[in-house]
């Protein structure tokens, strides 16, 4: 302990296309550009291919992980074989997980780490929430799906014995009894590995990476940033990683070792309380970059942030109701259970009820932080879309074709109502043509 260091990498893209044989013509792209095949080629294949997985640690969600076993086998192989020592957990795929229900939680958070083990034979420790968006209800939800800790950023957790967080390993007790670790990553080293630039490893490791190693004697440095930074943010970033990674951190005495190794043998924890609806990409609190307005809009009114995500979960909560109606309370353990076989496999959707299983899938994914993410829709509000849509088209296969009218007719009015920027009309010509199929 001391001299290593976790280079943390969380890979994620959303579905590009939908998995419904009526949608599967339709672009999410203003452009029409399948970014996931681009990114590949510019950082997800590299990364592989020069070993980068064999030293730094990973989450990959699987809504990219299915692409990539599509759009490259080969590579898709290689990030499964390396999960078993440097892969964490994660939720399948990207909502906003203190928005949903706890039944909803309980659905995408088992449906990861059910996939994980099916990959690598063992169950995940360590889980990357999209965003690192966290409450205490998620939290309880990980611990009773034997999660031991969890990466976040360091202004998400406080100190009781006011302490900085920054790189601080800590103890969160939970109103259930259990307990579960935060694992903050170092913000100023993970921030400069985001978007300084990527051209002397030597030169960074020198001036950002040993005068905390200083500052650290005795401690593990984590740090964590976005993979797509290396080769597609930053062309030869991926060159950078790997020389960064066996060479520069091991001139000044630092070597990699993987998240996984670490919490095994992690040194003494602090104890601390989480802040609240926090995420790393939002300061304002409450989560308001994802449903309401908030200064990550770069100026844009985002005042239609709010009811396209109710929009959207009223979908969800309508759809969950049929489900409870028609299979039961468990309902929830039959979707996370199938939640693999059926997004991944639609042509085994072929009875009602896995029609409704994967409507309530659909209308899952329709929830991701996409859209909302960004200022305008125009960027990703068609993945939301067209999952909300395929949700509907799948209630309308299992049977319950007066249900899926009543859905589409509520969704397309209340989305029709919302007060999108820029000009109104070509905003909603553009988000809302598919679901006037």
């Amino acid at each position: 302990m001391g001299n290593e260091i976790v280079v943390g990498l969380h890979f994620y893209q959303p579905p590009r296309e939908a998995s419904h044989p009526s949608l599967r013509q339709i672009s999410t792209d203003p452009e029409n550009k399948n970014w996931t095949e681009i990114i590949e080629l510019e950082c997800y294949k590299p990364l592989a291919e020069e070993g980068i997985l064999n030293k730094a640690s990973f989450d990959i969600y699987q809504s990219l992980l299915l692409q990539l076993e599509k759009i490259d086998p080969a590579t898709a192989k290689i990030y499964q074989k390396s999960m078993r020592e440097n892969g964490i957990g994660e939720a399948f795929i990207h909502p906003i997980l203190p928005d949903l229900s706890t039944q909803d939680k309980q659905i995408v958070i088992s449906a990861g780490s059910n996939r994980f083990r099916e990959i690598t034979g063992q169950s995940p420790k360590i889980f990357w929430p999209p965003e690192t968006a966290i409450d205490t209800e998620t939290l309880c939800v990980l611990a009773e799906n034997g999660y031991e800790a969890f990466i976040c950023a360091p202004e998400q957790i406080v100190q009781s014995d006011g302490s900085s967080s920054d790189n601080q390993p800590t103890q969160i007790a939970l109103p259930t009894g259990q307990n579960i670790i935060a694992i903050p990553f170092d913000r100023s080293i993970s921030s400069k590995l985001a978007f300084d630039g990527k051209t002397n490893a030597d030169r960074f490791s020198d001036d950002f990476i040993k005068p905390k190693q200083d500052q650290k004697t005795g401690k593990t440095i984590v740090a964590w940033t976005d993979a797509e930074t290396f080769g597609h943010h930053f062309k030869n970033g991926d060159k950078f990683l790997d020389y960064l990674l066996n060479s520069s951190l091991p001139s000044i005495g630092l070597y990699p070792v993987s998240i996984n190794r670490y919490l095994d043998s992690m040194p003494q924890i602090k104890k601390g309380k989480i802040v609240e609806r926090s995420a790393w990409s939002c300061s304002h609190g409450d989560l308001v970059r994802w449903n309401n307005s908030c200064d990550c809009s770069w100026g844009y009114d985002s005042s239609w942030k709010r009811p396209f995500t109710e929009s959207l979960e009223k979908n969800n909560q309508e759809i969950s109701e049929i489900l409870q109606r028609h299979l039961g309370s468990n309902y929830p353990l039959k979707v996370s259970s199938q939640f693999y076989e059926l997004y991944a496999h639609p042509e085994r959707v072929n009875s009602p009820e896995k029609a409704l299983i994967a409507a309530k899938i659909s209308a899952l994914i329709a929830r991701t932080s996409c859209a909302t993410f960004f200022a305008t829709p125009n960027v990703s509000g068609k993945i939301n879309l067209l999952y909300a849509y395929q949700s509907i088209l799948y209630l309308s296969d299992s049977g319950l074709t007066s249900s899926a009218n009543v859905l589409k007719d509520k969704l397309f009015k209340d989305l029709s109502k919302i007060n999108y920027p820029g000009n109104q009309e070509t905003a909603l010509s553009t988000l809302l043509k598919m679901i006037s199929l």
